[in-house]
């Protein structure tokens, strides 16, 4: 392994396989990771390193890696990948559209949120945009 890689490694944590080196749009990312890592159809995760986690006795058990998005990967070549998101969402149908329906064929869901101490939450401070430099590991 390069000196490079050990350094991101460092910086990124040990589930560290290469950054963003270019946003084509919205869907689509390049990543500098290629053929000696990745095959195509891999789901690879975008995402932040944010701060270590302790555990009860003050011990650190790792660094908290938050996933900003999951791609798949769509195509690689020896030096790069090329990845997408193939999330799909649901479009609202029109009002008539949705009357032909039987509302138990609607697929809504609503979370019910745990029974905590709201004093007790404590969310970690990210930003969730993409950006090129960003490292990826596998999801």
């Amino acid at each position: 392994m390069s000196d490079k890689n050990n350094s991101n490694q460092i910086s990124y944590g040990p589930n560290y396989l290469g950054n963003v080196i270019r946003i084509l749009d919205n869907r689509t990312l390049i990543i500098n990771a290629g053929d000696d890592i990745l095959s195509k159809g891999n789901t690879i995760a975008v995402y932040v390193p944010v701060e270590p986690i302790y555990d009860l006795d003050g011990s650190e058990l790792a660094v908290y890696e938050y996933v900003k998005d999951i791609l798949e990967v769509i195509a690689v070549e020896p030096s790069y990948s090329v990845c997408q998101k193939q999330k799909t969402k649901d479009v609202e149908q029109p009002t008539f559209s949705r009357l032909a329906l039987s509302p138990l064929l609607e697929g809504k869901k609503e979370y019910v949120p745990l029974n905590v101490d709201d004093a007790e939450i404590s969310p970690f401070s990210v930003d969730e945009k993409i950006h090129v430099g960003d490292p990826i590991k596998f999801a």
